[in-house]
């Protein structure tokens, strides 16, 4: 039987050389040099645990290229898909692996079986050296490093509770911040669904010498989600919302709707590639704390909301970018549009580039104040100030050049 197809019989395989000191003992010529590419995981970690393969830091130079993505599982745990890229001698030799973690398992416990896997998808490459004649393979029935099906009282409802806490001052101000978070979600193959509650609380005093003056900025905002899968391209969805703002001059915003997206890659390849189209027809009640610039109080609105996502994962880097598209019913030139992108891929040897930036333009502030907003209010972000655009942007290079290994982790000073 083909070795390759054994590696999913080895979940709990553990592969160690005879000789475990790198210090004191080199590594054979002729074992396989790897590239560790971990979006989501140490790459130290995986380096300094695996220490009978040679590590470099440009993938041109690796004979297996490691790629390993990680994503959010149903119950709250995480599953990191490990695809390993045959180059060189191997090229066209590849594979896909999974390892799910619970999660309750800590750190350590989801890194170790994290690189227990990846030793075994190594082993195919390994048995074409000579260094396989120095490997053992050893059964630890004690650690299972993929979750089981179990009989489950909660039926799949994940919960979670959250609260946190800034605060700092001088002789002249002080200030403090609280946040906090409750949310429930179920995911299974068919159905996905998730709530979520925030609050914000900030308040900001600032004395000059007999007077203080303070400030406060209050929001509450709630999402919920019940989403239908279809088939491996469709799915059709409720959208629930509920905000109030102090900043946004929102008393209660309160709005649901219908949606449907479509993924022209199926779900199933998340993880490498993503290019989903969604639609959703928003009803929104709002009622305002102050009265708006078009003189309202109150009003029912129903808003299309188009929005395009793309992302990829590859060897040679990652894309990702959202077009999100605003426009109410009523009038259309009432509208904003949304562009991000983030660009990180390595242009040729040793040279990397990494690229993210967001514009908007923005023509639907329906909820601007009509009473003028002061100096302190704009400085301080207090309201939400009238503009026609929004940017930001980041752009950086990195070149990496000198010896081609990158085995040893000394985590001294």
């Amino acid at each position: 039987m083909n070795l390759f197809s054994l590696v999913g019989l080895l979940f709990l395989v553990n592969i160690t050389p005879q000789e475990t000191d790198t210090t004191s003992q080199q590594l054979p010529p002729n074992t396989i040099n790897v590239y560790v590419d971990c979006r989501g995981c140490s790459e130290s970690y995986v380096q300094n645990e695996i220490n009978f393969v040679q590590f470099v830091r440009d993938m041109t130079d690796a004979d297996v290229h490691l790629l390993v993505t990680r994503q959010w599982t149903g119950s709250g745990g995480r599953e990191y898909q490990i695809r390993y890229i045959g180059q060189r001698k191997f090229e066209g030799q590849e594979q896909l692996l999974t390892y799910q973690s619970y999660q309750s398992d800590t750190q350590d416990i989801r890194r170790r079986g994290l690189v227990k896997k990846i030793k075994v998808g190594l082993l195919p490459y390994l048995r074409q050296t000579s260094i396989i004649q120095e490997l053992s393979i050893t059964y630890d029935g004690t650690l299972d490093s993929s979750p089981q099906q179990q009989d489950d009282k909660w039926n799949r409802w994940i919960f979670e509770v959250g609260m946190d806490s800034f605060f700092d001052g001088e002789d002249t101000r002080s200030r403090i911040n609280i946040w906090g978070e409750i949310s429930a979600s179920r995911i299974t193959e068919q159905w996905k669904t998730d709530f979520e509650f925030d609050k914000d609380f900030r308040r900001r005093s600032f004395t000059d010498e007999d007077t203080t003056e303070t400030y406060l900025t209050e929001s509450n905002r709630y999402r919920g989600i019940v989403a239908k899968s279809l088939n491996s391209h469709w799915s059709l969805g409720l959208f629930t919302e509920a905000t109030t703002s102090t900043r946004n001059n929102y008393d209660l915003r309160i709005g649901g709707s219908p949606a449907i997206e479509y993924n022209i890659f199926p779900y199933s390849e998340f993880t490498e590639r993503e290019l989903s189209l969604r639609y959703v027809l928003m009803t929104t009640y709002n009622n305002y704390d102050q009265v708006t610039v078009y003189g309202e109080w109150e009003e029912l609105l129903i808003q299309n909301r188009f929005s395009a996502n793309m992302e990829f994962t590859q060897p040679w880097g990652e894309i990702e970018g959202d077009l999100e598209l605003y426009a109410y019913m009523r009038d259309w030139s009432k509208n904003r549009a949304v562009f991000d992108l983030e660009f990180d891929f390595q242009i040729t040897r040793g040279l990397s580039m990494n690229l993210s930036g967001r514009y908007s333009l923005v023509n639907d502030q329906l909820s601007i104040p009509a009473e003028e907003i002061s100096d302190e209010e704009q400085l301080l972000n207090l309201k939400e100030p009238p503009t026609s655009f929004y940017y930001n942007a980041s752009i950086g290079f990195e070149y990496t050049f000198g010896s081609i290994y990158n085995s040893v982790v000394n985590p001294r000073f």
